[in-house]
C-alpha cells in the first residue's frame, strides 16, 4: 500500500511517534481510491487500523516503539478517540471492524463465561472442550465445520477447494468477521442486542472502546 513518501521518509516526519502524525497517515490512506483501499480492508468492510498502520511506521520505529504508543493509546480508554483522527470513510470501516471483530470476540468470551459458570468450570483447559457448545449456541455449528464453510466459499474465492487443517492467526479477523454475519442471520433479533450490549459492556469494562 503506497501512502506518499511524504510520510514514510523519516526525514519528513516528526521523530515522534504520536496521534497527530497517526492522523496524517489516517487521511493519506483515505485518498486511495475505492479499489485500492478496499485491499486494506477485511472483506471490504473493515479497518483494523493498528494492523493497516505496523508496516508504515516500522519504516522509522522500532516494534517496541510502536507497541508502547499502541500499550499508551489503550490506556487512555475512553479519552482516545479515533473519531477524531478519521476521516468519516476510514472511520466507518473502523467501527465495522469494532463491531463485527472485536465486539464479536468478547460475546465469545461472554458466553464461556456463562457456560463455564453453568456448569461449574474453572479450569482453563475447558477451552477446548466447550467451544463447540459456544460456536454451535451462536453460529449453529462446530467451529471445525464453521471454518470448512467459510474457506471453501470465502477464503481463497478461485481456490476455494483447498481448507487448511488449522486456523491461521492472520485470517483470524476475516473469520471472525464472517461469523458476525452468520450469528446475526442466526440468532433471534432480541438475543442479538442482548448479546451486543453485553459484549460492548465487557470490553469498556476491559478498557477497549471504539
Amino acid at each position: 500500500m503506497m501512502i506518499g513518501n511524504e510520510l514514510i521518509r523519516k526525514k519528513n516526519i516528526s521523530n515522534e511517534l504520536n496521534q497527530n502524525l497517526i492522523k496524517k497517515i489516517f487521511y493519506k490512506i483515505d485518498e486511495l481510491g475505492q479499489e485500492e483501499l478496499s485491499n486494506v480492508l477485511i472483506f471490504k468492510e473493515c479497518f483494523n487500523w493498528k494492523t493497516s498502520l505496523l508496516p508504515i511506521l516500522k519504516m522509522n520505529f522500532s516494534l517496541d516503539e510502536i507497541i508502547n504508543f499502541y500499550q499508551k493509546l489503550i490506556k487512555l480508554g475512553g479519552k482516545f478517540k479515533l473519531k477524531d483522527l478519521m476521516p468519516p470513510r476510514l472511520y466507518s470501516a473502523h467501527l465495522n471492524y469494532y463491531y463485527g471483530v472485536i465486539v464479536e470476540q468478547a460475546i465469545r468470551e461472554i458466553k464461556r463465561k456463562d457456560i463455564e459458570k453453568e456448569k461449574n468450570i474453572i479450569s482453563e483447559l475447558s477451552f477446548d472442550c466447550i467451544d463447540n457448545e459456544i460456536f454451535n449456541f451462536l453460529y449453529g455449528n462446530t467451529k471445525l465445520n464453521l471454518w470448512r464453510e467459510y474457506a471453501i466459499y470465502f477464503r481463497l474465492k478461485s481456490k476455494s477447494y483447498y481448507v487448511p487443517s488449522k486456523i491461521y492467526c492472520n485470517e483470524l479477523d476475516n473469520f471472525d468477521y464472517w461469523l458476525s454475519k452468520k450469528r446475526i442471520l442466526i440468532c433471534t433479533r432480541e438475543l442479538n442486542a442482548s448479546l451486543l450490549s453485553r459484549g460492548i459492556k465487557y470490553l469498556k469494562g476491559s478498557g477497549i472502546y471504539e
